[in-house]
């Protein structure tokens, strides 16, 4: 039996749209770095620790204005560490792009060990819960509003997936395609097609096309057939298929804080990382078969830290970071 808990329809305001190279929707980071700040919590208060995140989108707004090409809304915010400091206070302050957006989605947390049933204890988790959430932040962004918190127990034959359904559609659930990459990769070396592997990333989202000549029974020359330009498309393609940031990669050794200047924090030691790009998948909730298939996890392996949906994965017992941050200074 496992237990999950759902927070049904959270609405967050201003939240960052940037994920590595990619814009339209937070990094799967920054929903388990919320799971990591609730567990951390939830764990001193019952017991019990969130090992993962389901992501379900119902409504975004992005806040741009397309012309060519999507732009960002700008905005003219002063510092704050200026005001009534210096001459610099009184002169305009500079217009910056931001990719912020709105969205209302529903997250679905996976507990360690079954939840207590008792209504008192169950009253008990939601009072903790939606104090603990309008506090939180979620990618930058401002939660102010909660629908509900619901409790599933789910057993291997998915008694709990009729009453998720019910609770979250309609929506889209976020899922792991990255494994497209892999077969995608294969495919262009049996057809001998000479592609890097941005090429084949960006094969599954970009507009891309190709001129192809139409043949004719006439003996009109070559170099004056008509022409149709096809849409390059993979063939292993399926659905709603997104660019997603996955994770980090460390690009330097761990250093001690007294190696590195400038550090914002020299109490923990310090390393150097780069994103991590993937695919990802949005698939409407009524089609889903399996809740744990849905769960989003941390995989750290050396200098790799990536969010996964593999069940092979084992949860940790406790998250990568804990035996570095101590204190919940920098989760609050």
């Amino acid at each position: 039996m496992s237990s999950y808990i759902l927070l049904e329809r959270l609405k967050v305001e201003n939240v960052n749209a940037l994920a590595g190279m990619t814009y339209g929707f937070p990094a799967i980071t920054a929903f388990l770095g919320l799971t990591h700040a609730l567990s951390r919590k939830f764990k001193d208060e019952f017991g019990v620790e969130l090992t993962g995140c389901g992501i379900f989108c119902h409504d975004y707004e992005l806040n741009a204005y397309q012309d060519y090409y999507v732009r960002f809304i700008q905005n003219r915010c002063p510092p704050s560490t200026l005001k009534g400091k210096s001459a610099d206070a009184k002169s305009p302050a500079p217009i910056i792009e931001e990719a912020k957006m709105d969205m209302m989605v529903s997250l679905l947390f996976k507990c360690n060990t079954p939840l207590s049933t008792n209504d008192s204890n169950t009253k008990a988790y939601k009072h903790a819960l939606t104090q603990w959430v309008y506090q939180s932040r979620l990618a930058g962004g401002s939660i102010h509003h909660l629908a509900d918190i619901k409790f599933i127990n789910n057993d291997s034959q998915n008694t709990g997936l009729a009453q998720l359904k019910k609770a979250v559609l309609p929506s889209f659930v976020l899922l792991n395609a990255s494994h497209y990459l892999k077969e995608h990769e294969q495919y262009c070396l049996d057809n001998q097609m000479d592609k890097n592997a941005f090429d084949r990333w960006t094969d599954f989202f970009a507009f891309k096309h190709q001129a192809k000549y139409i043949e004719t029974d006439n003996e009109t020359p070559s170099n004056e057939n008509e022409v149709v330009w096809e849409r390059i498309i993979p063939p292993n393609k399926k659905g709603w298929i997104v660019p997603l940031m996955v994770g980090f990669k460390g690009i330097s050794p761990l250093y001690s804080p007294d190696e590195v200047e400038n550090l914002r924090d020299q109490r923990y030691p310090f390393r150097f990382v780069e994103a991590v790009h993937g695919l990802g998948e949005w698939k409407s909730t009524h089609r889903i078969s399996d809740i744990d298939s849905l769960i989003w996890r941390y995989d750290c392996r050396d200098e790799w830290y990536l969010c996964t949906q593999d069940k092979a994965v084992v949860p940790h017992q406790t998250h990568p970071l804990d035996d570095i941050f101590e204190d919940d200074d920098l989760f609050s």
